[in-house]
């Protein structure tokens, strides 16, 4: 069945980039807004600058969501589109990791559809749902995902975001009746935990060969590129950065509540340029820093790194802001 979603997405995409080019530019904006780029900037302007619940919720949904769609990756282990064709582009950045399911279509739904769940105007939920709808269908156009990719990304993302919704609260409400370190212990041996099973996933998975035509094909396309499909650094990022906005959380409100809201229109563009700022500097600047060897240094260093960036955008930049006076805590 896969293999004949495959072929038919082929010739699918083959009809698309040969007769609808045009569109190349406007799918890359609909993908951009499924990168790491975009929500590394979206999410800290929401904490910051909108509604720090909110953002937060979104943070800690999309590394769920992410790290869930690294397990699948690699347990179903099927291959992008111009992996097994030539005769299809990859119009957008390098792939190498798998194809099977669609990790920008699950975490659109994970993070426009939990948005569009806490907003309450009509129209601005239809247009999350066509953000949805697009960002999946541009996956598909710029052939680095199959149909049956995005149509299991979006049947998981559904699926993780109904999950999510019904025991967010919960596990919330838990952790609030806990004392800050023990809080900060609890998310962090969870941080561990799906970590762990991550890894314990690919060490099984990764003995299975996979057919050379797929790494000629990649290499043909991207001859500067790494293929690195059983690759633990995306299951780090997404673990290290989901502990580091629950330990922010958890030191913001030892300080008192955010005001996001509040603040005249400059302080919020000070917020938004220093707390990028921040957020650059840890992520480019420990990164050029720390080795890559892909040894358990270079790994433990990568998920200190995105812990600081959780950290930073859920609790430093906050107080920060406030002792600058660039924002208050709620009353």
């Amino acid at each position: 069945m896969l293999d004949l979603l495959l072929r038919i997405s082929i010739d699918v995409i083959a009809f698309l980039q040969s007769q609808l080019a045009f569109l190349t530019p406007l799918m890359r904006i609909f993908t951009f807004l499924g990168d790491e780029e975009f929500y590394l900037l979206i999410m800290p302007f929401l904490v910051w600058s909108v509604d720090y619940r909110l953002g937060m919720r979104l943070g800690v949904s999309l590394m769920l969501s992410g790290t869930i769609n690294s397990y699948f990756k690699v347990i179903i282990r099927q291959p992008r589109p111009y992996w097994i064709s030539t005769e299809i582009k990859n119009l957008a950045s390098p792939m190498g990791s798998f194809g099977l399911p669609s990790g920008h279509s699950q975490n659109a739904v994970a993070v426009f559809g939990l948005l569009a769940t806490a907003v309450k105007k009509t129209w601005v939920r239809i247009f999350l749902v066509v953000t949805i709808i697009m960002v999946a269908l541009s996956r598909l156009f710029l052939g680095v995902h199959s149909i049956a990719d995005i149509v299991l990304g979006l049947a998981m993302g559904a699926l993780f975001l109904w999950i999510f919704v019904r025991v967010e609260k919960r596990v919330a409400d838990y952790l609030n009746r806990q004392q800050p370190s023990k809080q900060l212990l609890l998310v962090f041996t969870f941080s561990l935990i799906l970590l762990f099973m991550g890894a314990l996933i690919i060490d099984f998975y990764q003995r299975f060969p996979f057919p050379d035509l797929w790494l000629e094909n990649f290499r043909s396309a991207h001859p500067m590129a790494e293929m690195e499909p059983f690759s633990i650094e995306g299951l780090i990022t997404t673990t290290a950065t989901l502990f580091g906005l629950a330990a922010g959380s958890i030191l913001m409100r030892s300080n008192g509540d955010y005001d996001a809201s509040a603040g005249k229109v400059w302080q919020h563009l000070f917020r938004f340029v220093i707390g990028i700022a921040g957020v650059v500097l840890i992520w480019k600047g420990l990164g050029d820093l720390f080795p890559r060897n892909g040894d358990c240094l270079s790994h433990s260093l990568r998920y200190v790194r995105y812990a600081l960036i959780g950290v930073w955008i859920t609790g430093f930049a906050p107080l920060l802001f406030i002792k600058a006076k660039l924002a208050q805590s709620k009353p």
